[in-house]
């Protein structure tokens, strides 16, 4: 008689990191909602499929009123996988759980520029014909993501921990989220958002601007509100006092 011996199943266990979103929500929440509506009116597509975290530390809010929150959330395509610090009346069966020990992505620490770099919107003319010399920016960050190929419509190519270089055009309806800068060598029809780690020195890139939306920082601006000058140019976005400027490079 042969014995069949079966082997034991194996439990594989390993640790696997997320970069995740995280929005807090602040009084009057009907207001919040407008600007969330506004930003999702722009890129309908940013929170989707992406992991969602909750950060509940400014807000004061009751059992029933959270769960309003969550669905008025959800009916906007935003599952939120979990929260930050929420009360323990917050956290519960059929709730998102309490999450901790997040590390914030920030930059490190831009080295000092000797000369001042010349920040001029794309509107106007330098003063100077010759190109200023200026010290590339220090974005922090130490991943860059590339991309040797065209992005078409309804993809997203996100890299929050560091710069993306796309070789070829961003169609429109794409999308390029980037922690740090983003450099396209073809032209931006879609949307594109550098900078969405807090790196302030972030910078946008393009060989050829026809964008749907550029944005740094949490500033944008849209194809309907962008200078005509720079449309089809190719250009530099960057932030300059909490708004974008955008420099036609020629």
């Amino acid at each position: 008689m042969n014995a069949h011996v079966r082997s034991s199943a194996t439990l594989n266990l390993r640790t696997h990191s997320l970069i995740a979103f995280v929005l807090q929500p602040v009084e009057p929440l009907v207001d919040w909602f407008e600007t969330l509506d506004g930003w999702l009116a722009r890129s309908p597509n940013f929170f989707a499929n992406k992991p969602i975290v909750l950060d509940l530390s400014v807000l004061d809010i009751a059992l029933k009123d959270y769960r309003d929150l969550l669905r008025d959330l959800a009916r906007r395509h935003i599952r939120v996988m979990g929260v930050e610090g929420a009360s323990p009346t917050l956290v519960g069966p059929h709730l998102p759980p309490s999450v901790t020990g997040g590390v914030e992505i920030k930059p490190e620490p831009a080295p000092a520029q000797t000369e001042p770099v010349s920040q001029q919107p794309a509107e106007q003319e330098p003063a100077d014909p010759q190109p200023a010399k200026a010290t590339p920016p220090n974005t922090g960050c130490s991943q860059t993501l590339i991309i040797d190929a065209p992005v078409r419509s309804g993809q997203t190519i996100s890299n929050l921990a560091g710069d993306i270089t796309i070789i070829g055009r961003v169609a429109s309806g794409a999308e390029v989220i980037a922690g740090g800068s983003v450099h396209v060598y073809g032209a931006v029809q879609g949307r594109i958002f550098a900078g969405v780690s807090g790196i302030q020195d972030a910078r946008i890139f393009c060989a050829e601007a026809r964008a749907e939306l550029f944005c740094v920082g949490g500033a944008y601006v849209t194809a309907e509100s962008m200078d005509p000058k720079a449309e089809g140019k190719s250009v530099e976005v960057r932030l300059v006092e909490s708004e974008l400027a955008i420099r036609i490079l020629n």
